[in-house]
Formats: C-alpha cells, sequence, structure tokens
C-alpha cells in the first residue's frame, strides 16, 4: 500500500511547479502556486489523522483520501480548463499526503512488539521509497503540457492505494472476529456508568497479542 501511495506523493513533489508551469504560469507564479495546495492538504493531514485516532478507523480514512485523490487526477487528466486543473491540483494533494500519513501509523498501530513495530517502519520506509524509481519516469518532457500518461498512472495508482486499504481493512475485521470468538468481546477500557469492572477479567501490563489486543481498522 505504501509504495503505490509514495510514487504519487514523491512525483506530485518533484513534477508539480512543471505542471503548473505548462498550464501557462510563469517560473516564478507556478512555483507560488504549489503552495496553497500543500497549505490545504496540511490541514486535511491533520485533520484525517485527528479523526482516524478518535475513530479508530485508518482504513476508512485512507480510502476516503484516496478517493478524493483519485478524482483530483482525473480532473488534471481529462480536463483542459486551467482552473478545472488547478483545482484537480488541491483535489490530489488533499488526498495524497493525509494517505500517507495514516498509513505510517496503521501499520505501527497494528505491530505487536517494539521490535516488530521497529522492524515494520523499517520495511514500510524501504519499501515506500521505491516509488520514484517509476514515479520520475511518467512524466517525460515529450507529454507537455498534459503530461496525460503520468496524471492517468498516478489516478491508478492512488486508486490502488484506496483498493489495497479496503482489503487489508477486510482481513483485519476477520481476524478480529476470530479474536472475539477465542478472547470473547474486548473489554471497553472506560465502561458506562454502572458497570462493575471487578466483574471483567483485563489483561494487566500485557503489550499486544493477548485477550484485550484487537486490530485497529
Amino acid at each position: 500500500m505504501v509504495w503505490p501511495a509514495e510514487r504519487s506523493r514523491l512525483t506530485f513533489v518533484v513534477f508539480l511547479p512543471t505542471i503548473l508551469e505548462d498550464m501557462g504560469f510563469s517560473s516564478i507564479n507556478a512555483q507560488g502556486l504549489t503552495a496553497p495546495p500543500f497549505f490545504v492538504s496540511f490541514l486535511i493531514t491533520i485533520f484525517s489523522v485527528y479523526v482516524a485516532d478518535k475513530t479508530q478507523q485508518r482504513g476508512l480514512t485512507i480510502i476516503t483520501t484516496s478517493t478524493i485523490g483519485f478524482i483530483g487526477y482525473i480532473l488534471l487528466a481529462a480536463c483542459e480548463t486551467v482552473g478545472v486543473r488547478y483545482f484537480g491540483v488541491f483535489l490530489a494533494a488533499a488526498g495524497i499526503f493525509p494517505s500517507i500519513a495514516n498509513i505510517l501509523p496503521w501499520v505501527l498501530n497494528n505491530q505487536g512488539s517494539d521490535t516488530r513495530r521497529g522492524t515494520g517502519i523499517a520495511i514500510l520506509n524501504t519499501i515506500g521509497q521505491c516509488g520514484p524509481l517509476l514515479g520520475t519516469n511518467i512524466f517525460p518532457k515529450s507529454d507537455s503540457p498534459r503530461y496525460h500518461k503520468g496524471m492517468w498512472v498516478s489516478a491508478a495508482f492512488t486508486l490502488f492505494t484506496g483498493f489495497l486499504a479496503l482489503c487489508l481493512r477486510t482481513l483485519l475485521v476477520w481476524e478480529n472476529k476470530k479474536l472475539d470468538e477465542k478472547y470473547g468481546r474486548k473489554v471497553d477500557p472506560h465502561p458506562a456508568d454502572g458497570v462493575d469492572l471487578s466483574t471483567q477479567k483485563t489483561a494487566v501490563a500485557e503489550e499486544n497479542y493477548g485477550p484485550s489486543f484487537r486490530y485497529i481498522l
């Protein structure tokens, strides 16, 4: 999942000034016009991570943001009006960066020990940084000014990120059901008023992979 997401993100960062310049903006203006989409994506990234933390639904968050990014790339690939294409830049940025921001903690949240978390983030970043191997070759100057191939490939990879998030979430739902069957329903750490915690079995000093562990969806 991280590889297609990183491929879209790194390619977007590298080629956005060129894409804007080929829309008809001067070089200086193109550089300046990269700032608003990045700022909007920053705000949406903070908001999406907060919502995902509160709801414990990182998979659905990634699916949503990937869909937004996919729509943005479709506008960039299919439309000719500069205003619409620039709006597509906002949507693409608002989809790519929040997806990455939620993929990273999703991996860490679902590892059962510090060793697994450390190994997981190392593997994740190693695979993710291979994205530019493809990304830097799909926006050749010969495709200027529309860069159809690069836009369509980026749209496909962004949608693929959402599809993989859906597949992983479905798998984790199934795994959680198996854990429920084995250990019973997970005890609510903040029960409603009137619930006697003394009658509920809880794990003490348990790190993960025990009766109280469930995968974050």
